[in-house]
């Protein structure tokens, strides 16, 4: 193979190598928005469908150690028991594709199985709590006709109605029938339901309806929620920013996240958005992800941050930083949300309460992400249930007490990647790319290396026949071309002698 053939040959080889080198992150691109958008058949969407990664949510209870000091004014002091935990199970159904517009419609179905392995007991365990039954009827007394003040005034006096009561996990989570309520029914008042329960009518039932982008025309909108129960807003708060539906259901995002961006949201058990910021760049098994946490304004009162100012439902009452207010999403509920042992809260609702670990951040819920294809890595929600109670001179147990927010419950749901599902993706994003461009830059280089080492060769060659004479120009010619060069030159020599 003579110099110029091979010459030819290596500069094509590092032309190619080049060109792999520069496709090789737009070909991974094309295989991630090919696996992980939702569209029928890609991975995402499968699992998008049917969830295959262990979901749980994990419930702590407060015990009230002191119920009857508390009764008669003293500070509560509680217990924490947990957590009793339950395996997650959700399925999406009736679900319609508008592929013209970009949307999927939908509704998702849930299920809970009580996991006794990862508890510290069973549903069966008690639980000594305010009875939300009571509260619930105590805030609205001024508004209920004076039969029923009389009626509750009765049942407590007869029937030993009491604000403070002892129910079982099960019953305080899934429900249990209130003889108040059913009595009130039974007069034929227009009670919704006779059951209170934290998580009442949320076991095997259907959401209402959800539309999302489906992200296949511009990829940084999949999974964003653009209607819930077929409405582009809210109607719970007081202002039109409060009330917008924001970002997608906390379980999709897009692909290639941006460093500084934040992402939403949509919490519809809570009934309203709430914002994302990334806390830090760390690496879980070697797989580069970001760490998203709740913004701390999140729970800011609307009275001093203003962006919040829709989530306070009572102008002249609003709940000070670090709770929400739960009294239109849930109706008749006399609870605030809050992250757990108040978290970011107002000190007044810390101090109120003895053997709570405020501003403690393993209570802050927590997102992982891999920020090139937007999976979640580990995720961690964290919230906290407290009941309203506020002092009542008409109702004897509760004339006693200061206006307070006790803590009844707190949850986490988290959601996770196995190992093995880590390590594929660390091979896939990390490994293996890494690994074809050493292999690429090696080719690059080593031919690149070659083919100067042959064009120096030629130059140098070249630059010694211009320095010596045809004479070497010889070693420059090819084997045939070499032999006719010498006979010449023989012939040559002998002409000169003879004469």
């Amino acid at each position: 193979m003579n110099n110029i053939m091979l010459i030819r040959i290596l500069i094509t080889l590092i032309i190619i190598s080049f060109i792999l080198l520069c496709a090789l992150h737009p070909s991974i691109w094309f295989i991630l928005h090919k696996e992980l958008c939702l569209k029928n058949n890609s991975q995402l969407y499968q699992n998008w469908l049917k969830p295959s990664l262990p979901i749980m949510i994990q419930f702590y209870f407060f015990n009230i150690t002191n119920p009857y000091e508390f009764q008669n004014g003293a500070k509560p002091i509680l217990k924490q028991l947990g957590p009793y935990t339950y395996n997650e199970k959700r399925y999406k159904y009736n679900i319609k594709h508008n592929y013209f517009n970009g949307t999927i419609e939908y509704q998702e179905y849930k299920q809970y199985y009580f996991n006794p392995n990862l508890s510290i007991g069973d549903e069966n365990d008690l639980i000594t709590h305010v009875n939300l039954g009571f509260v619930a009827i105590a805030t609205k007394l001024n508004s209920l006709p004076w039969s029923i003040n009389y009626l509750i005034e009765l049942f407590e006096k007869y029937h030993h109605y009491k604000l403070i009561q002892i129910k079982t996990i099960k019953q305080l989570l899934w429900g249990y029938n209130d003889p108040f309520l059913t009595l009130l029914s039974n007069y034929g008042l227009n009670i919704s339901t006779t059951k209170i329960g934290l998580l009442l009518n949320h076991n095997n039932t259907l959401s209402s309806t959800i539309l999302i982008n489906d992200g296949l025309k511009i990829y940084k909108n999949q999974g964003k929620i653009l209607k819930f129960h077929h409405q582009n807003y809210l109607n719970y708060w007081t202002t039109k920013t409060a009330n917008m539906i924001n970002g997608t259901d906390g379980t999709i995002y897009h692909l290639f996240m941006d460093k500084l961006e934040k992402p939403y949201i949509f919490a519809y058990d809570l009934c309203r958005s709430i914002q994302l910021i990334k806390h830090s760049e760390i690496h879980i098994s070697n797989l580069p992800v970001y760490k998203y946490i709740l913004s701390e304004d999140t729970f800011k009162s609307g009275q001093l941050y203003e962006k919040n100012k829709g989530f306070c439902l009572n102008w002249s009452n609003c709940f000070k930083d670090g709770v929400l207010d739960m009294s239109s999403c849930q109706p008749n509920a006399p609870v605030v949300v809050s992250q757990p042992h108040f978290l970011n809260a107002d000190k007044s609702y810390q101090t109120a309460i003895d053997n709570i670990q405020y501003n403690n951040e393993e209570y802050n819920t927590t997102i992982y992400l891999e920020p090139i294809t937007g999976l979640i890595i580990n995720a961690s929600i964290k919230l906290q249930i407290n009941v309203v109670i506020k002092n009542n001179p008409k109702i004897e147990q509760l004339r006693n007490l200061s206006d307070i927010l006790l803590p009844l419950v707190y949850f986490n749901e988290t959601v996770y990647l196995n190992q093995p599902i880590i390590n594929q993706l660390n091979r896939f994003l990390i490994q293996i790319p890494i690994i074809i461009q050493i292999i690429l830059m090696i080719i690059i280089i080593f031919n690149g290396i070659w083919l100067c080492s042959i064009l120096f060769k030629s130059f140098m060659r070249n630059n010694h026949r211009r320095n010596h004479g045809n004479g070497e120009n010889q070693w420059l010619l090819s084997p045939e071309l070499r032999s006719n060069y010498a006979t010449y030159t023989y012939i040559f020599h002998v002409n000169n002698i003879n004469n």
